[in-house]
Order: C-alpha cells, then sequence, then structure tokens
C-alpha cells in the first residue's frame, strides 16, 4: 500500500504542475485581452496599412481559437460593395495548425487536472494531513519552477523557433501578416500573461490545500 501511495505522490507532483501550465498557456493564447495588451504595446497594428483595428484582429482571434467550427481562420475588410479577405492561403493554414495543436493540449492538461485531482482526493483518504500537506507544497514548489523553466526558454529565439518547426511546421513567408501581427515580440506579452494565470492558479491551489490540511485547533 505504501509503494502504491508513493506512487501517487510522484504522479500527482508532476501531472498537477504540468496541467496548470499547460492550462494556463492554452488559456492565454485564446483570450482577445493578450492580444489587445500586445498591439497596443507594439503599435503593429498602425505598420500593417489595413483599416482593421487591433480589437478587431484580436476578437477574431479569440472567436476562431473558441469556435468549435470547422470555418477557416479569416478576416475580411470593407473593399465597396465587395468583403476582401486579410489573410493569405499560409496565415489561413498556420492558424488552422495552431487551433488543432491548442485543441489537443487543451485535451491533455484538463485530462492531467482531472487525475491529479483524483490523486489528491484519494491520497487525502489515505495517508495523514500533514503528509499531504508537506506533498501539496513540494507540488507548488515544482509548479514554480516550471513557470519559471517555460518563462526562461520562451525568451529564447532558438528554442521558439524549434517548438514552432515541431508543432506548426508551415513557414509563412517574411511577408506574412499573421506573421508581423503575432510574431516577435509578442512571446514577451505571452510571458506576462500566462505567468500571472499560472502563479494566480497556483496561488488558489496553495490556499485551498492549506485550508484542507491545515490542523483543526480545539481553542482558536
Amino acid at each position: 500500500m505504501r509503494r502504491l501511495n508513493f506512487i501517487w505522490y510522484i504522479l500527482m507532483m508532476v501531472l498537477l504542475p504540468l496541467s496548470i501550465v499547460i492550462l494556463s498557456g492554452n488559456i492565454v493564447l485564446r483570450l482577445a485581452p493578450t492580444y489587445v495588451y500586445h498591439f497596443n504595446d507594439t503599435q503593429v497594428v498602425s505598420t500593417t496599412g489595413g483599416y482593421t483595428s487591433g480589437n478587431e484582429y484580436a476578437d477574431a482571434i479569440q472567436d476562431y481559437f473558441n469556435s468549435i467550427s470547422k470555418e477557416p481562420f479569416q478576416v475580411y475588410e470593407t473593399n465597396g460593395e465587395f468583403q476582401d479577405p486579410i489573410f493569405d492561403e499560409l496565415d489561413v493554414k498556420v492558424m488552422g495548425r495552431a487551433k488543432f495543436i491548442m485543441t489537443i493540449t487543451l485535451i491533455e492538461g484538463l485530462l492531467f487536472f482531472i487525475t491529479s485531482i483524483a490523486m489528491y482526493i484519494y491520497l487525502m483518504n489515505r495517508i495523514s494531513k500533514a503528509s499531504l500537506r508537506g506533498i501539496g507544497f513540494i507540488t507548488a514548489i515544482i509548479t514554480f519552477v516550471l513557470i519559471g523553466v517555460e518563462d526562461f526558454l520562451m525568451t529564447k529565439a532558438d528554442f521558439r523557433a524549434k517548438l514552432y518547426d515541431a508543432l506548426i511546421r508551415i513557414d509563412p513567408g517574411d511577408k506574412s501578416l499573421l506573421k508581423t501581427l503575432i510574431g516577435t515580440p509578442f512571446e514577451k506579452t505571452y510571458i506576462i500573461f500566462f505567468s500571472v494565470a499560472a502563479i494566480a492558479i497556483t496561488c488558489i491551489f496553495i490556499y485551498v490545500h492549506y485550508n484542507i490540511t491545515r490542523e483543526k485547533r480545539i481553542f482558536s
């Protein structure tokens, strides 16, 4: 039984940090405010020469990533009686691949999270509160370390390039509008939003964990 509990310790201390990191990154890439902040901070939209605002681009990206529709990503600008598509075929393919990867990692993150919570509940009924308290705080420390590691790696251009080649595998070209809008230095915005989200979720876990495992005093 002790050996089985030890396996659950390790799995929970691995899966919960991974789930927080994966879900935090996934969530911030699905939210318009992430892109609005980037567009406002860099003023990159003003360099495109179009009439579409940063808010419109951000809303379109959010709607696309969160939609269950199979419609390809596109934004249109009014040209007289016509609606002209802004993004070319390669940009559309890049967004389609990104949406697929985000869907897979969202499912993966949710499975890790559900599994780790199930393990936490199992351990809560099998071991002492003192032991569970220690395991939970070690898990939180591991999570903070993973957040720091991801932040560090995302500052490295070589790592970002290798990650892109491994996941997306589509070169949109140097003249890509999508690359202009959410290429470098978008990683700086991602790091900020990801870190805030991941740290907030971890702090919530610490608060809940502390209240579950703290010793109840007769006199307080």
